[in-house]
């Protein structure tokens, strides 16, 4: 077997952990298993603390962490400025290059396509773009009302052939795909949009969805429900499209129809906002933990009732994974990502959305209030479901199946012709 190197290039902001750093971390320890790919993580760094690069060697990977400019918006926005901190970045890691063979940059941020294509025209390589989310979907939280003029014209009026160039989000996201030799994407729903928005062949896409080691105890079992109140679960951000207004919405109207229910919210969140959350449902039963370590996390989803997700744009969620590796019962929306991974009533509950023109998408919260009820009253439909849903993890979320198919990517793009 040729030796493969491999450059993992991101970029990440202080205070802010992505789905991003989620992958990267994953994808190194999966990669520990395959001596013969050579690892080197890149990784551009905006924090104010980070002023010179730093190189670090550990068991499996080098790493090397490169300030990103303190006035990053207005440099990534200029053509000159970022050609020049390219520039930069490769004479640091120029020595990195030298006299290999086999080399794949596996970019992890669109706007890091001018960096590798930069370090291709140098030292030669062959560049995969991952792409973890679809950029448009984004515009959720930043712009509504061009996020649900796109999804109108995608989804409701289902255009044939639409203008790719309105769903471009900045300068570089078009050559990120392009310019690539390949592109990897977690959903079928991404590839999609690829192939039918960005004119992108078939051929030059993998999809791949995320998976996760396995952290539940083996043959630990769910509790039985001992008490009267309905204890469900949110994980993630409060950002508007992951949708939790709507799930505080359905929960109103579960008790108004006589039952007990409570949810608890786990996820970064300012001090104020939390409590103008407390303060504006206090009729409701609220447990809001802020972040906490996945360690504490996990005692969480051994004993809560149910797991609730409410996302309006989801790819490859690791909190769905997460809820599927412990045998959870979901009740999810039925939106990209989450919609190819459950199978309603067989290993999730599912909520439909909603579209209006004048109020753009939504959740169905009566039919999200209807699908709490039922697992309320139904055990046996919540134990079938919670191990149909670990039985999903165990066949099409591991990190094993993760990274048998990224190596085929790795290795089809260095013309190996010997799969794992």
């Amino acid at each position: 077997m040729k030796r493969i190197n491999l450059f993992l290039m991101d970029m990440s902001h202080a205070g802010n952990t992505s789905g991003v750093d989620r992958y990267i971390t994953t994808l190194l320890k999966g990669l520990e298993s395959y001596s013969y790919i050579q690892v080197c993580w890149i990784h551009l760094r905006h924090d104010a603390s980070v002023l010179f690069y730093e190189e670090e060697n550990f068991p499996f990977y080098r790493k090397i962490t490169i300030p990103l400019p303190q006035q990053f918006n207005e440099i990534i926005s200029g053509k000159f400025w970022i050609n020049k901190y390219n520039e930069q970045v490769y004479r640091i890691t120029k020595h990195l290059f030298e006299d290999k063979q086999n080399c794949i940059i596996h970019i992890h941020t669109l706007n890091l396509i001018d960096l590798a294509t930069y370090i291709r025209s140098q030292a030669g390589c062959k560049i995969i773009t991952h792409l973890h989310c679809i950029p448009w979907k984004g515009l959720y939280n930043s712009d509504t009302r061009r996020f649900n003029k796109l999804y109108d014209l995608l989804y409701i009026r289902k255009t044939e052939k639409p203008d790719r160039h309105e769903f471009i989000t900045n300068n570089s996201e078009l050559r990120s795909y392009t310019d690539a030799d390949h592109i990897i994407c977690v959903t079928q729903c991404a590839e999609d949009f690829l192939r039918n928005v960005m004119v992108i062949s078939h051929n030059n896409i993998s999809v791949i969805p995320n998976g996760i080691n396995d952290f539940q105890v083996k043959n630990e079992r769910r509790r039985e429900k001992a008490d009267e109140i309905f204890n469900m679960l949110y994980v993630g951000v409060l950002s508007e499209s992951k949708g939790l207004k709507y799930i505080l919405q359905a929960m109103r109207k579960v008790k108004e129809k006589g039952y007990q229910v409570s949810l608890t919210i786990a996820g970064a969140v300012e001090s104020i906002r939390a409590k103008s959350i407390k303060e504006m449902n206090k009729d409701l039963m609220l447990n809001m933990l802020g972040r906490i370590p996945f360690t504490g996390l996990t005692g969480y989803y051994r004993k809560s009732d149910a797991g609730i997700i409410a996302s309006l744009q989801e790819q490859s969620s690791y909190v769905a994974i997460e809820m599927a590796m412990f045998g959870l019962p979901i009740i999810t929306t039925a939106v990209d990502g989450l919609d190819e991974i459950f199978t309603d009533r067989l290993n999730a509950l599912k909520v439909n959305t909603r579209f209006s023109k004048v109020f753009g998408l939504s959740v169905d919260t009566t039919m999200m209030a209807d699908k709490i009820i039922t697992l309320i009253k139904d055990k046996d439909l919540r134990i079938r479901l919670g191990k149909e849903a670990r039985a999903l993890y165990e066949r099409e979320l591991t990190l094993q199946r993760m990274m048998q198919q990224t190596v085929r990517v790795y290795q089809k793009v260095t013309g190996e012709t010997e799969y794992v």
